[in-house]
């Protein structure tokens, strides 16, 4: 069981590219997230993961929005010298049948997300919500159709997401889960994920998030 991706916070685009930057990563979309007053950066690496970073766009989150951006602007002003800060995290299931099974065991929400684009396909989103009480919870991921195939300008050549550390309880997460997402370090708290490591095969690992 693989994490498919992990969603960061940053205050600026700025802030988010330097970070990037000085880890040789490049971007392969960048957008406005639709009435969240948040944009993204999405970062390809290998094996179909990604790292997705928030920042705020100046826009005004629409009516009854989920509080993505005051999730984001709280985290970070706790942790005033920590350019990026891990949000939430999902795992993928490659099997629909049991996606839908645990979403019925643990009573989580279904939302059916269309394509967005030519390059990203439509995916089957599990959980979402879940972790608003319970940071540590990830949400789960189906891709019917395939994984995103993106690419970006790498000046490192990324292997994926080696080890993902969250404060939470690691029988729940796995139950959540129907099983161990690979990477996962689980650590006592309830806090959710703190940081998270990307390996590559020409340099050692890049950690991101927060200081152990």
């Amino acid at each position: 069981m693989e994490i498919d991706h992990v969603v960061l916070a940053a205050r600026t685009k700025a802030d988010a590219e330097r970070v990037l930057s000085r880890a040789g990563l490049g971007v392969a979309r960048a957008r406005g997230i639709p009435g969240l007053g948040l944009s993204n950066l999405v970062v390809p690496l290998r094996h179909g993961q990604l790292l997705e970073i928030h920042y705020p766009n100046g826009e005004a989150p629409a009516p009854g929005a989920p509080p993505l951006l005051e999730f984001d602007t709280e985290a970070l002003a706790a942790h005033p010298s920590e350019p990026l800060v891990p949000m939430a995290w999902l795992v993928a299931v490659e099997d629909e049948h049991q996606l839908r099974e645990l979403a019925f065991t643990h009573q989580m929400s279904v939302v059916e997300a269309p394509a967005d684009g030519p390059d990203y396909p439509p995916y089957t989103l599990a959980g979402f919500g879940a972790n608003f009480d319970r940071r540590f919870l990830p949400c789960l991921i189906h891709w019917p159709h395939g994984q995103p195939v993106l690419s970006a300008p790498h000046r490192r050549r990324p292997v994926g997401i080696t080890r993902i550390d969250v404060a939470g309880p690691a029988d729940v997460i796995e139950g959540w889960c129907g099983g161990e997402p690979h990477g996962l370090h689980a650590v006592p708290g309830t806090a959710g994920p703190l940081r998270v490591e990307v390996g590559f095969v020409d340099r050692p690992p890049l950690m991101l998030g927060l200081a152990a």
